[in-house]
C-alpha cells in the first residue's frame, strides 16, 4: 500500500519534494522582502533614506532623476498615473528604478509616448508598471527597484535598492554617500 508522501505525479515529484520546494521558495522571498525592508545590503551595510521629491511635485508623466545610494548612481522616480507593482502614494502609482541598463549599464530614461523606460543604447524596454520588467530588448533582467516610503508629509524616502545596480558588486561599496 502506497503512503500520501511516496505518490508520485508524472514528473516523479513526491508531495513532500514539492512542499519542500514551495517552502524554500517562500522562505527566499520572505528574506528578500525583508532584506528591503531592513534597509541592508548582502554585506550588511544599511542603505541610506535620502528624500527624493515631495508627492505634490510629481506630475504623471514627468520623471523626476536622483542619486541614490550614493552619488553618481543615477535613478529615476515616475508617477505612472495608474496602480504599479511596488508603488506609493494614495494610487500606489510612484515607482522608483536604477537608470541603468541592465544589458550594458547604458542610460535609461522614460519614452514620453508609451511610459516605458527605454535604454539609449540598444532599446531594451522595461515597463515602470511591472516591477521595472524587461518587455523588449537584449537586457536580461529587470532594473533594480529603489524601495520608497512616504511620510505623513508627503515626503518620499529612498530606503533601499532591490537588486543589484549594474557594474557593481555591491551597491553601498566604493563612492560617496548622498545626503
Amino acid at each position: 500500500m502506497l503512503k500520501a508522501k511516496d505518490v508520485k505525479d508524472e514528473e516523479g515529484m513526491t508531495r513532500r519534494r514539492i512542499l519542500k520546494t514551495a517552502c524554500i521558495a517562500g522562505a527566499g522571498a520572505a528574506v528578500l522582502i525583508s532584506g528591503l525592508k531592513g534597509k541592508a545590503d548582502a554585506s550588511g551595510k544599511t542603505y541610506p533614506q535620502v528624500k527624493v521629491v515631495n508627492v505634490k511635485d510629481i506630475k504623471p508623466g514627468k520623471p523626476v532623476k536622483f542619486d541614490y545610494p550614493l552619488v553618481g548612481r543615477k535613478n529615476i522616480l515616475i508617477n505612472c498615473g495608474c496602480n504599479a507593482e511596488g508603488g506609493i502614494g494614495t494610487d500606489k502609482s510612484i515607482v522608483a528604478y536604477s537608470s541603468f541598463c541592465t544589458h550594458l549599464g547604458c542610460g535609461v530614461d522614460m519614452d514620453k509616448e508609451s511610459g516605458m523606460l527605454v535604454c539609449e543604447c540598444h532599446q531594451s524596454v522595461y515597463d515602470p508598471k511591472q516591477s521595472g520588467k524587461v518587455v523588449e530588448g537584449p537586457a536580461p533582467c529587470s532594473l533594480p527597484m529603489v524601495s520608497l516610503e512616504v511620510d505623513k508629509n508627503g515626503d518620499i524616502y529612498a530606503v533601499g535598492v532591490a537588486g543589484l545596480i549594474y557594474g557593481l558588486r555591491n551597491n553601498l561599496l566604493e563612492g560617496e554617500g548622498v545626503k
